[in-house]
Order: C-alpha cells, then sequence, then structure tokens
C-alpha cells in the first residue's frame, strides 16, 4: 500500500508538471499576434532608434510587431489629420504637445490612457508630473511625452574668434552681430532664414512675443481668455515683429527668405558659408552628420525694455498618442511605456541626439557630444519653456500667424497691419467657441 500511495503521488506530480507545461505553452500560443502602426516624423537617427527598441522589446512581446512608418513634417501634418478620421488611422502616433493634441482629445479622436499607464512598469512611474501634464487634460493622460525640442542660435567659434565676435548677450548685439559680419563681407549671409514652410518665422516670434511682452500677458490672449477688446491688444506684439524687421534691416537674412527651405540655410551654417543659424536641438545630429562640429550655442537674448523673464527659452514637449480606434491599447501603451523607460531613454538620446523625458540615464550615453551636454546642461536652467505659436494657439489663429510671418518678410503688410488680421481672427475664434 505505501508503494502504491508512493506511486501515485508520483504520478499526481507528474501530472501537475505536465499541466502546468502544458498550461504555459498553451498561455504562449493563446497569445495572439498583435501588429501596431506606428506613425512618426522623419528626422535624424530616429528611424535607427527604432530599430534598435523593436529588436529589445520582442525579447518580452514576441507576439507584437512594430511597423514604423516616417513622414517629414508638412505632409505629416496633412496626412495625420485625414487618417485619423478614416477607417484605417494607425495605432500609435506622433504628436505635439499644446493645441495640436488637446484639438484631438476635444474631437475624441485619441484614448485616454492614465489607467494602462498606471500598471506595473507603466509611463506613469517612468516619468515626472511635469513632462506627464504636457498631453493631460483634466488630470487624465492622453499620451506620453517622449522627448523636448528647443532652440538655440548656433555660431560658428572659429569665425568669431577671427572676427572679434563675442556672443551676443542682447537682442540688440545679436543685430550688431550681423551688421559686422556684412561689414567684413557683404556677401556673407550672417543668419540665414529659411521660411519656405512658414513655421521658422513662427519660431523666432514665438520667443520674441515672450522676451516683449511677457506671458503673463500672453498666456490669456493665447488662451483667448481675455475680453475681446483687450485681446491681443498690447503693443509689444506690433514691437515683436519689428524686432524681427529689426533683424532683416541689420543684414542677418538672405533676400527672398520665404522662397528658401530650412534644410538650405542649415547646409549654409554646416559648410561654414554663414556664421549662425537660429536652429532646433534636433539640427545637432544633422549638422554632427555632415561632418562640422566646430560650433558653439547661446540662447535667443533678451530685448531691452521687455517683460518678459530673460531666463526662459523655446521649448516644446513631443510625444505619441493612440488612436482611439485601436484595438490593441493595452500593447500600444506598454510599447510607449517601454520607450521612457530609463535605459531605453538613454538610447533615444544616443540615437537621437534629443532631449528624452526620463532623463534618468543620461549620464550613461556613449559619444555625447560637447555640444549636447551644454545643451542638456542648459535646459536643466531654464525657468519656464516657450511653445511655438503653431502648436499652441487655436487653428485660425495659429495661420494667421504663419500668413503674417510670410507678408512681413515680403513688406506687403506692416507689423500693426499683421496683428489688426490676428486680432480679428483671435475675436472671431473666440466667438465660434462660446457658440
Amino acid at each position: 500500500m505505501a508503494r502504491f500511495r508512493a506511486a501515485l503521488a508520483v504520478s499526481i506530480a507528474t501530472l501537475v508538471g505536465t499541466t502546468a507545461l502544458l498550461t504555459t505553452a498553451s498561455m504562449a500560443d493563446s497569445q495572439e499576434a498583435v501588429t501596431l502602426r506606428m506613425w512618426s516624423l522623419s528626422e535624424e537617427g530616429a528611424p535607427e532608434f527604432f530599430e534598435y527598441a523593436k529588436g529589445e522589446f520582442a525579447k518580452t512581446h514576441p507576439h507584437v510587431t512594430i511597423v514604423n512608418e516616417f513622414y517629414p513634417n508638412e505632409a505629416y501634418k496633412t496626412n495625420l489629420q485625414i487618417a485619423l478620421v478614416g477607417s484605417e488611422p494607425p495605432d500609435i502616433f506622433f504628436n505635439w504637445a499644446g493645441e495640436a493634441s488637446s484639438r484631438l482629445i476635444a474631437d475624441k479622436l485619441v484614448l485616454d490612457i492614465t489607467d494602462l499607464g498606471a500598471r506595473p512598469n507603466g509611463f506613469m512611474s517612468e516619468i515626472s508630473d511635469a513632462w506627464r501634464s504636457s498631453f493631460e487634460k483634466n488630470g487624465r493622460s492622453y499620451g506620453v511625452p517622449i522627448e523636448a525640442v528647443s532652440k538655440y542660435f548656433f555660431y560658428n567659434i572659429n569665425y568669431f574668434e577671427k572676427h572679434q565676435l563675442k556672443v551676443p548677450a542682447t537682442f540688440d548685439e545679436l543685430a550688431g552681430v550681423c551688421r559686422a559680419v556684412r561689414a567684413a563681407d557683404p556677401e556673407v549671409v550672417p543668419l540665414p532664414l529659411g521660411n519656405s514652410e512658414r513655421w521658422k518665422v513662427i519660431h523666432y516670434i514665438s520667443m520674441l512675443n515672450d522676451r516683449v511682452v511677457g506671458s503673463q500677458t500672453t498666456a490669456g490672449d493665447y488662451a483667448l481668455t481675455h475680453a475681446d477688446d483687450a485681446l491681443f491688444t498690447d503693443p509689444g506684439y506690433v514691437e515683436a515683429w519689428q524686432k524681427l524687421l529689426d533683424l532683416k534691416s541689420a543684414g542677418c537674412f538672405q533676400d527672398a527668405p520665404n522662397a528658401t527651405s530650412p534644410e538650405v540655410t542649415r547646409t549654409m551654417f554646416s559648410s561654414e558659408i554663414s556664421p549662425m543659424i537660429y536652429c532646433g536641438t534636433w539640427c545637432m545630429p544633422i549638422i554632427d552628420a555632415e561632418g562640422y562640429n566646430g560650433y558653439g550655442l547661446f540662447r535667443m537674448p533678451p530685448v531691452a525694455g521687455g517683460r518678459g523673464d530673460p531666463n526662459t527659452n523655446f521649448l516644446v514637449p513631443q510625444g505619441y498618442q493612440v488612436s482611439v480606434k485601436t484595438p490593441h491599447a493595452d500593447a500600444a501603451v506598454e510599447w510607449l511605456s517601454f520607450l521612457v523607460s530609463g535605459p531605453v531613454a538613454a538610447k533615444f538620446a544616443e540615437f537621437r541626439k534629443a532631449i528624452p523625458s526620463n532623463p534618468d540615464n543620461i549620464g550613461t550615453v556613449p559619444g555625447a557630444t560637447e555640444q549636447f551636454n551644454w545643451m542638456i546642461g542648459d535646459v536643466s536652467k531654464v525657468s519656464k519653456g516657450v511653445n511655438s505659436l503653431d502648436v499652441i494657439l487655436e487653428q485660425p489663429v495659429a495661420e494667421a500667424y504663419l500668413n503674417a510671418g510670410v507678408e512681413i518678410l515680403t513688406g506687403s503688410i506692416t507689423p500693426s497691419q499683421a496683428m489688426d488680421k490676428i486680432r480679428a481672427a483671435a475675436i472671431q475664434t473666440k466667438a465660434e467657441a462660446a457658440r
């Protein structure tokens, strides 16, 4: 009987073990194959980073296939609007924090991912409250910030030393540098401007509004909460446009900036044809890849008499949102949470030379350039980020600003006339929203 009980125990143990193995195998087999379509901007280092990340993610999620699709900036904005209201939108897509993401939240085109992100290893535990807030509405998360982009004046260190030029500490000194460059050689364009896609001037005026008018006033105008008779009436807005024209009068720009692409002006700088360029942090890996690294960086200088905080700088959070139509919300959020985990975020910084939303492992980035390390340090000192007007303004007001930039550069309207058009667009947009 004892031998029978022992044999029975062995048989039961074997059966339990076999059943456990079969159950585990069955669970693995039961995980249905998932394909996530992900739309991104075609930026330097992005394809390489996502290939790396997909390989690492597959180690723990072998049933998930990520299909990355990349688009140039302007084409992306148009294609995304069409796709999201169609029958087959991407599961995950890149977007800018601000009006661009808020509009999709209001239109119920993106998923509330708060609860999914609160799961173990979810993005809620990986990034700070400040970062998460960039894609939040009413305390709920509608996106995962991956990075932030900033803007600086890049300058040719050797050129500045050769011509005894100092990094400008004020806006007037910036215009003075342009005049000095033209005096040394009238054929040299000091600060080329490529506004063929209209957003280059918007980045200038976003910072100039902040420098001249200050956020205490701009906040109510941008949000359309000021009374109609006060909306965009501060004279500082006209002055900000005039500051742009002051740079033009100082000879900073080339002829026909509205017909020049951003890529052309970037090449003018990296090939050392021009000694300066106002460029985003996304330009850094491109310029490095083109073989030029003899540059330094400085922020948009303060404007004399301006009411803005001189310690702010252009800083726009960017990330990914999940389509409300996706059938794979769990997998989508797991993938996005993986992207902002410490080690992967450091790899993002390595591939993209960008500012990751999770900086925990930033010190491990190999081969970081002197400029990259300076930029990471400088961003940490910014008192407040200044978002781009075409991102934070309601679309009709943003369009009025974009169009005004083109017309002001051509001289077809004055700064005062530009603000008249912008104010009219703001009042009409506010009225329509109240209906």
